[in-house]
C-alpha cells in the first residue's frame, strides 16, 4: 500500500537539512554541511533520505521548503529543486520563513503568549529577525514582530521586552544585549554563533533547536495550512539580491 509522505528541505544556510515523514513520524532525517554546489548536493542527499526510509518518490503527497531569509544561491536552489519536484509530482508545496522555523522549537517550550525573536546574520548590513508567539497549544504561531533586517542596537532596542533568543546570535547583537540590560534572555543552547555548522544527523548540531529544522519546517507548514500551488512559492528577500545590483 502506497504511503503518503511529507519532505521538508530547508537550504537557507551552509548546511542543508531534509527530512522525510509519514504523519508525526519522523522516518528519515540528513543534514551536511555545504561548501559550494548546493543544487548537486541536495539531489544526492535527496537519494540517500529516500533510500534511508526505503520510499519511492511517488511516495511524497506534501513538500515543504525553507524560504529565507539567507543565502541567496543556497534558497534559489532549494526552491527550484522544491518546486520542480512538486509539479513533477503533481503533489502541493508550502514555503516557511527561515525564522519562524528558528523560533519554533523554543515556542513550543515557552509559556503561551510569550515571544521568542530569531536572529539570521545578515553580514555588513547588520541582522535579520522577527518575534513570535503562541496564543494556544497545537496553532500555528503569531507574527510579533514582522521579519526585517537593521543593527544590532535596532534589534537590541525594539525586541519585545522579556523575550527568548533562538537563531545565530552575533558578537556585535551579545554586546548590544549587554549594554541594554538583556544578557540574561540568551540561552546558550537555544542559540548558535554566526558560521556555526552542523554535519550529517548523529553529529554536530542535529537534534539541537536547530538540527531539525526540516522537521519542523514540515510541522509549521501543517500548522499553517500553506500547502498549495508550488508556482506560488518564492523566496523571501529582506534586502535585494547582490545581482540586482546595478554596477558603478
Amino acid at each position: 500500500m502506497s504511503r503518503a509522505l511529507d519532505l521538508g528541505i530547508d537550504t537557507a544556510s551552509d548546511d542543508i537539512a531534509l527530512a522525510l515523514l509519514e504523519g508525526d513520524v519522523i522516518l528519515a532525517e540528513r543534514r551536511w554541511h555545504v561548501a559550494q554546489n548546493v543544487s548537486l548536493d541536495l539531489l544526492g542527499g535527496l537519494d540517500t533520505l529516500l533510500r534511508d526510509a526505503s520510499a519511492e518518490r511517488d511516495e511524497l503527497a506534501r513538500i515543504a521548503v525553507d524560504i529565507g531569509p539567507g543565502g541567496y544561491g543556497g534558497l534559489r536552489a532549494g526552491v527550484a529543486t522544491a518546486q520542480g519536484m512538486a509539479i513533477a509530482l503533481d503533489v502541493p508545496l508550502a514555503g516557511v520563513v527561515r525564522l519562524e522555523v528558528d523560533a519554533y522549537p523554543l515556542l513550543v517550550g515557552t509559556r503561551l503568549g510569550a515571544p521568542v525573536v530569531a536572529v539570521h546574520d545578515a553580514g555588513r548590513s547588520g541582522i535579520a529577525w522577527a518575534a513570535y508567539a503562541l496564543r494556544a497549544a497545537n496553532t500555528a504561531p503569531e507574527t510579533v514582530v514582522e521579519p526585517r533586517i537593521g543593527t544590532p542596537e535596532e534589534c537590541a532596542a525594539a525586541a519585545p521586552a522579556g523575550t527568548r533568543w533562538a537563531g545565530e546570535l552575533t558578537e556585535p547583537l551579545l554586546d548590544a544585549l549587554v549594554t541594554r540590560g538583556r544578557a540574561g534572555e540568551v540561552e546558550r543552547d537555544t542559540t548558535r554563533a554566526s558560521g556555526e555548522t552542523g554535519d550529517a544527523l548523529g553529529g554536530g548540531d542535529a537534534g539541537t533547536a536547530h538540527g531539525r529544522s526540516a522537521v519542523d519546517l514540515v510541522r509549521l507548514a501543517r500548522l499553517h495550512e500553506a500547502y498549495g500551488d508550488p508556482a506560488g512559492v518564492d523566496v523571501v528577500y529582506l534586502r535585494p539580491p547582490p545581482i540586482t545590483r546595478p554596477n558603478r
